[in-house]
């Protein structure tokens, strides 16, 4: 459903992890896994998050690293809550310090973790509804970043979200190839095949999903077709 949720966990304790997966999910969240850190950095390169549940101990890069990546690296404003057992002063002053929005210590409460993830997304939100937009069966919800289509959520790259929220942003509007380098790689501008390739693996996100919205206006860019066909 548009309206969930979308957490990534941290967390390389299976139990722990498995524990507060499920809970989340009964209770309405979609939750990403990530065991270590190197795979929780590729996933917030990947997707986008409504926040983060940040385990301190973990193999490979600790979970001080992955904080430092998300807020000064990818500059990412995503709420991240740190679950860990380390109690001392000292490592919650450095997480406070680091950019963590909370710090619970284990052994915890499901319902307390799932109350300050759902008090860190309200205060982030404006403690507004979600907006959501819709162009025929797409419906894509600008601040917990999930899309769907006929309501069955689809799972997108992060240049992929972008280059979709960028359409329903301008709806039935021709998007220049320039301006989505522009909008995609700000500081790092890549060839026109770069862009190509992404609107192709969009593309075929959607076709999976039997939508085929995105047109081509040859010399000029892309924009959605009319949404009565799709619907």
């Amino acid at each position: 459903m548009s309206t969930h949720k979308r957490v990534l966990l941290v967390e390389d304790e299976i139990s722990i992890a498995a524990n507060v997966c499920s809970y989340l999910e009964i209770k309405g969240y979609m939750v990403d896994v990530a065991y270590e850190g190197h795979a929780a950095l590729t996933l917030l390169d990947q997707y986008a998050f409504d926040t983060v549940v940040l385990d301190l101990g973990l193999p490979g890069k600790s979970g001080f690293d992955v904080l430092q990546y998300i807020r000064d690296q990818a500059k990412l404003s995503t709420p991240v809550v740190i679950l860990t057992a380390r109690d001392a002063l000292q490592d919650k002053l450095t997480g406070f310090s680091l950019g963590t929005d909370d710090y619970l210590t284990k052994p915890f409460s499901l319902s307390e973790l799932e109350a300050r993830i759902n008090a860190l997304i309200k205060r982030a939100s404006g403690n507004v509804a979600d907006p959501v937009r819709r162009w025929g069966p797409i419906e894509i919800n600008t601040r917990s970043h999930i899309v769907a289509i006929k309501g069955v959520p689809v799972h997108l790259t992060r240049k992929s979200y972008d280059i979709l929220s960028t359409f329903l942003q301008h709806p039935g509007e021709v998007i220049t190839k320039e301006r989505f380098e522009s909008l995609l790689w700000a500081d790092d501008p890549k060839s026109s095949d770069a862009l190509r390739s992404q609107i192709h693996l969009l593309r075929k996100a959607l076709a999976e999903h039997d939508c085929d919205v995105i047109e081509t206006v040859h010399g000029t860019g892309w924009r959605l077709g009319k949404p009565e066909a799709q619907s």
